[in-house]
């Protein structure tokens, strides 16, 4: 399939995704995971794999509102669970994502999605999402 077992798929045009990326990227050593552009052909590529791409998804709410978490070996995550997952992967971060897994996921969803629903107004918005943006070395992929 492809080299990356773990995939973030994330808004490219949402300036907290952006900032989120930037923040990940340097922090996983392992180099574990591979970011990508909900809306790319990549990203419309993995999303279409697992059946969660629809066409009239890709522009609505329903997708660019949620991280998505892909770990090749055990299947996909999203919302707060996928931000577990991430964390559990950052060495100086993983307690956050046990000690997070302890609330339960109605709350974190709802803190997930009210965060979502604002991110644009409190965090602005991205013309465009090249891997210039990232740091250097971070795997992004948005062509198949």
């Amino acid at each position: 399939m492809y080299l990356a077992k773990k995939w973030v798929l994330f808004d490219g045009s949402c300036g907290l995704c952006h900032w989120s990326v930037r923040f990940i990227a340097p922090k996983d050593h392992s180099k574990n995971c591979c970011f990508v552009p909900l809306n790319s052909p990549f990203g419309i590529q993995l999303l279409k794999e697992r059946g969660l791409y629809f066409p009239k998804d890709i522009n609505s709410d329903h997708l660019l509102n949620s991280v998505i978490f892909i770990d090749s070996n055990k299947g996909y995550y999203t919302k707060s669970e996928a931000v577990i997952k991430i964390l559990k992967l950052l060495p100086s971060w993983h307690f956050l994502g046990v000690i997070m897994k302890f609330i339960p996921i109605k709350i974190r969803d709802f803190c997930y999605d009210y965060t979502a629903k604002n991110r644009l107004k409190w965090f602005g918005t991205k013309q465009s999402c090249s891997p210039s943006d990232f740091p250097k070395n971070t795997c992004f992929k948005t062509d198949i």
